[in-house]
């Protein structure tokens, strides 16, 4: 159900708007439990609002796309329903494209010579692994890639809040990089948004968070930001 702003809210939306002061717009904004737009940093910005100096380019980018919507669209915007936890998707696969390795259909995938990405949807990735690798889990892949020396099977995960779906999420992929590996293979939890951040509550102090739980994998439990994925994958080069 849409939930009503009062006048009072809208006023203040409004002339911080016309200011266009891009951080205060954000901020007033990050106040309502829906954010207007969908972008992968709201999450973490709300755990840590400090990010909002810390990253001007991001700020630049969520603010370009405010002041597109206008006044109307930004209060739309806010008013829409909750929608459900997502997961990286077709935004993982553009950022594999900006990697530089080539993206090859499974017919040139194994008889290539260097570093290469399969091409395919999580499904077909899937089947791959489960007819060449030994992959025996039922849950799609994101990416599946191999270089000279082994192949690497990722899921990637946008974690944008902790609890709930995201949770869930989470301990999927944690419970993949656990699970046992077979000889040359490496499986990677790529994992972006609010895990990296570590708690400073001290109510949590007697309960992991994310992060947390992260610093406890062992050192071939493979858990990284895509941020950092090239510069992985070319260590095993």
């Amino acid at each position: 159900m849409n939930r009503e702003i009062s006048d009072e809210e809208k006023d203040r939306i409004k002339k911080v708007l016309l200011k266009k002061n891009q951080k205060e717009l954000i901020r007033i904004l990050l106040e309502f439990k829906k954010f207007p737009i969908d972008d992968p940093y709201i999450g973490f910005i709300r755990k840590d609002k400090s990010a909002l100096d810390k990253n001007p380019k991001t700020v630049n980018r969520i603010s370009r796309r405010l002041l597109r919507l206008g006044l109307e669209g930004i209060l739309s915007g806010i008013c829409r329903p909750e929608s459900p936890s997502r997961q990286m998707g077709q935004m993982f696969r553009k950022w594999l494209v900006k990697l530089g390795y080539p993206i090859l259909p499974k017919e040139k995938f194994m008889g290539y010579k260097g570093t290469a990405i399969l091409k395919g949807g999580d499904e077909s990735l899937k089947n791959f692994a489960r007819e060449n690798l030994g992959y025996k889990r039922q849950k799609g892949l994101d990416l599946v890639l191999k270089t000279k020396n082994s192949f690497v099977l990722g899921e990637a995960k946008l974690i944008t809040r902790s609890g709930g779906t995201q949770d869930k999420s989470f301990r999927e992929a944690i419970s993949f990089v656990k699970s046992k590996n077979n000889k040359n293979i490496i499986k990677m939890a790529i994992l972006d948004g609010v895990v990296w951040l570590s708690s400073g509550d001290k109510k949590l102090r007697n309960k992991k968070n994310l992060y947390e739980n992260i610093r406890d994998l062992k050192s071939n439990q493979i858990a990284l930001s895509s941020l950092i994925l090239r510069d992985f994958i070319k260590s095993l080069e």
